[in-house]
C-alpha cells in the first residue's frame, strides 16, 4: 500500500487559500481604483458639456439681446418722434415716458446682455410680485394681439385690394344628401 502524506495537503490548501484571499484583494482594489477613475472622468466630462452648452447658450442669447436692443433703440426713437409731434398732454407724456423706457432697457441690454436684464427682472419679481404678474400678463396679451395683427396684414397685404368681407371664408352650402335607391318604390 501506499501511504501520503496528509500532513502537506492542508498546508498547500492553506497556502492557495490565502493566495486567492490575497488577490482577490488586490483586483478589489484594481477595480475600484478604476472605478473612481472613470466616475471622475465622466463627471469631469459632464462638466466640461455643462459649461460648453451653458457658454453656447450665453453667447446666443447675448446676439439676441443686441437684435433686441437695436430694435429697442429704434422703438424709442420712433416714439420720440411721435410724442415730439403730439399735442401738449398726457398722451404726449406718456408717449416721452415709453421713449425713455425703451431706451433705457435697450442701453441695459447693449451694457449686461440677457442676463443683467433677467436679474433686474428677478429683483423686481422679488419686491412686486402683484405687479410682476399683472405686469406679464399685460405683456402678453399685447404680443399676442400684436402677432394676432401682423397674422392679419400679412393676409391684407397679400391681397391689398381685398376688403375685410372678401378675406373671410365663403359660406358653406350644405349640399343634400342622394337619395336612397330603395326609396324610389319598384314602380316603374
Amino acid at each position: 500500500m501506499v501511504e501520503t502524506s496528509s500532513s502537506g495537503v492542508p498546508e498547500q490548501a492553506q497556502a492557495a487559500k490565502d493566495e486567492a484571499i490575497n488577490q482577490a484583494g488586490v483586483l478589489k482594489e484594481t477595480a475600484l481604483e478604476h472605478v473612481g477613475t472613470l466616475t471622475s472622468d465622466a463627471k469631469d466630462r459632464a462638466t466640461d458639456v455643462a459649461r460648453d452648452v451653458r457658454r453656447e447658450l450665453e453667447s446666443q442669447g447675448d446676439s439676441q439681446a443686441k437684435r433686441a436692443a437695436s430694435m429697442l433703440h429704434d422703438v424709442g426713437t420712433q416714439l420720440t418722434d411721435m410724442a415730439s409731434g403730439a399735442e401738449p398732454g398726457p398722451v404726449q407724456q406718456v408717449t416721452r415716458q415709453l421713449a425713455d423706457k425703451s431706451r433705457q432697457v435697450a442701453t441695459r441690454l447693449d451694457e449686461d446682455g440677457v442676463q443683467g436684464v433677467g436679474d433686474d427682472l428677478r429683483r423686481f419679481a422679488r419686491r412686486q410680485p402683484g405687479l410682476f404678474l399683472a405686469a406679464a400678463g399685460l405683456a402678453g396679451f399685447v404680443v399676442t394681439r400684436v402677432l394676432r395683427n401682423a397674422q392679419s396684414g400679412g393676409l391684407a397685404n397679400g391681397n391689398s385690394d381685398a376688403t375685410t368681407d372678401e378675406l373671410q371664408a365663403p359660406p358653406v352650402v350644405a349640399a343634400s344628401p342622394a337619395t336612397p335607391v330603395s326609396a324610389l318604390g319598384t314602380d316603374r
